[in-house]
């Protein structure tokens, strides 16, 4: 039986949770409190302290090493669901899939499609160390990084092998972001379809949790500014991160127009293609 969603953390903006179908040990929600909340400095502030403050638990209870982090804006999953989590509610919710030694990661599950997936059952124990971890209260939120005005000038882009002309997409004043974003440049022997784009953080970043919250801000901002500007318009956005605390390398984030009906959905061929495996030099 799937296990019941329960409250492991109450926040002041956001709450972390179990989802009613928890597809993995490491699968949790990170849900607002009230939907009408408006994200902004003080609530992006509270996501980034709640997603550390789960990050550093399952780190020092299960040896996690890495995260997978899924949001999706506008949009509701339909027929099978390939590389997404079914949505529970319209409250803005981000989904977190931990991964640790032995344990199974988004790609394995999220590849199925969604009438074949399984819930897991066995997380009680887990969910109790969470509760009682650090007394069940929220650590002090670690220093805020300071976004020095020397932008990294190599920064391993997911593209690196691509000239500097193909970097030149972005729009002027983009290049002072806190993220480089570019269209997502198709694998051998593909088309190119508009709809897929990559982000990565312009300066030097540990995990998600210690970037700034102003800079993801302005990432939603660019992402919902992705989806309506684009000819025709989108009708909804998904945001897909991999975050490997121990890798030197910015995270790449990747963000999916969605639409309905018409050509195969470019998140389900990004992940049927590995676009999710997480790194096999992964500790």
């Amino acid at each position: 039986m799937p296990t019941a969603r329960e409250q492991l953390l109450a926040s002041t903006i956001w709450g972390i949770r179990r989802p009613k179908f928890a597809l993995t040990p490491g699968h949790f929600l990170l849900r607002l409190n009230d939907p009408a909340i408006p994200f902004d400095h003080q609530s992006a502030t509270d996501l980034l302290h709640c997603y550390g403050h789960l990050r550093r638990a399952l780190t020092e209870l299960t040896g996690a090493t890495a995260a997978q982090l899924h949001l999706s804006l506008n949009w509701q999953p339909v027929g099978n669901a390939i590389g997404e989590p079914l949505a529970e509610t319209s409250t803005p919710t981000l989904h977190t899939f931990f991964a640790w030694p032995g344990s199974r990661a988004a790609s394995a599950v999220l590849a199925l499609p969604a009438h074949e997936r399984s819930a897991v059952s066995n997380n009680r124990e887990l969910d109790d160390q969470l509760r009682d971890w650090r007394d069940g209260r929220l650590q002090a939120p670690p220093a805020a990084p300071v976004e020095s005005p020397s932008v990294l000038t190599h920064a391993p882009l997911a593209n690196e092998s691509l000239s500097e002309a193909a970097h030149s997409w972005e729009p002027e004043g983009w290049a002072e972001r806190p993220f480089h974003v570019e269209p997502a440049h198709p694998g051998p022997g593909l088309p190119f379809r508009g709809g897929h784009w990559t982000a990565v953080p312009r300066f030097s970043a540990g995990p998600l949790d210690t970037l700034g919250p102003d800079s993801l801000v302005v990432l939603a901002e660019t992402m919902t500014g992705l989806g309506t500007n684009s000819q025709p318009p989108f009708q909804g956005m998904t945001f897909w991160a991999t975050d490997v605390w121990s890798s030197p390398a910015p995270s790449t984030i990747h963000l999916f127009g969605r639409q309905h009906g018409g050509a195969p959905s470019l998140l389900s061929e990004f992940v049927t293609r590995g676009g999710l495996e997480l790194p096999t030099d992964m500790p």
